[in-house]
């Protein structure tokens, strides 16, 4: 497994995880929730749009300030590290690095599979 080093290919790997993985895709068959990930200290948004189990977009620099689901990264780095497996979903939202805005935090748990 390669080392993720820019957001560029977490988010690219987002894409990959739902397309190329059926457990995924069944897990969200049920979601189309529009999801605003912000990170605090670039103020870069992204927007992943899941239709249920018929595919997925992921938006770079793009948000949506209606959107039902949002979710706050205290930096691009703490996404970077969760990729690499350097850190754990759970630790890093107890501790504060990832926080839901708004939305409910069993939208972020069934998000884990997909994003961390």
């Amino acid at each position: 497994m390669s080392e993720f080093n820019s957001i560029e290919a977490c988010l690219k790997e987002i894409e990959n995880r739902y397309n190329n993985t059926e457990k995924i895709r069944k897990k969200l068959a049920n979601y189309e929730e529009p999801i605003q990930v912000t990170f605090l200290d670039t103020n870069r948004n992204v927007m992943i749009l899941v239709h249920n189990d018929q595919g997925i977009e992921v938006k770079d620099n793009t948000s949506d300030e209606k959107a039902p689901v949002k979710i706050e990264f205290s930096s691009e780095k703490i996404m970077l590290e969760l990729f690499n497996k350097k850190l754990g979903a759970v630790k890093a939202y107890s501790s504060g690095k990832i926080k839901v805005v708004e939305g409910q935090i069993r939208n972020l748990m069934k998000l884990k599979s997909l994003m961390f």
